[in-house]
């Protein structure tokens, strides 16, 4: 399935239009608050959307390609979306864990497990949204190509740590995840509105 010409150079303008924005915020003068070097925090992000996005295209691979038609529909709001998909995660882990709290049970092999499973459900986000990405790529390349966009996807991720600061590394780093699963996102926020208007 290769994109119309028109709506790989919307989508395209979009993925351009998203990554100066935040690449200008490396200016800031925050300061730089984790002591790992450049490199290692671009390997360990290569790595591990390697194997978070590859475990999704392995189980998946046709809500990629959906994901993407998703996405190049709408691109102009799928950081909006994707980002709401990592609040959405976050509050329920943290709910979780805060009740976790409560009954006293936090600091136990229970809460050290909410937390990691928080930590596997924002990967697996990071790394569904850096393949879509890499496979956006790979489509604006004319090729769709999913198991080499999750290369390429990985690749950005690891370049935006290997660039930029770490506050800016991460910064780029969930724009562009945001960006890979918002169209996804806004297909299952709305599927869930129809649902209810239904009822």
């Amino acid at each position: 399935m290769i994109l119309s010409v028109s709506r790989r150079l919307t989508a395209g303008l979009s993925l351009l239009a998203i990554v100066p924005g935040v690449v200008a915020g490396q200016s800031s003068g925050l300061p730089v608050v984790t002591g790992t070097s450049g490199v290692v925090r671009a390997v360990g992000s290569f790595a591990l959307v390697l194997l978070f996005g590859g475990a999704v295209l392995y189980r998946h691979e046709g809500f990629v390609d959906r994901s993407l038609d998703a996405l190049v529909d709408r691109p102009g709001v799928a950081v909006f979306y994707g980002l709401m998909a990592y609040l959405v995660v976050l509050a329920v882990g943290l709910y979780g864990i805060s009740q976790l709290g409560r009954v006293g049970v936090a600091d136990t092999l229970l809460g050290r497990f909410a937390v990691v499973c928080i930590l596997a459900a924002i990967m697996l986000l990071t790394g569904f949204g850096f393949l879509v990405v890499g496979t956006l790529v790979t489509d604006l390349g004319g090729h769709h190509r999913p198991t080499h966009g999750l290369v390429v996807g990985a690749g950005l991720s690891a370049i935006s740590w290997l660039v930029l600061p770490a506050i800016g590394g991460l910064a780029v780093w969930v724009v562009l995840a945001a960006f890979g699963i918002g169209g996804a996102t806004r297909l299952w926020y709305h599927a869930e509105r129809s649902v209810d208007v239904e009822r």
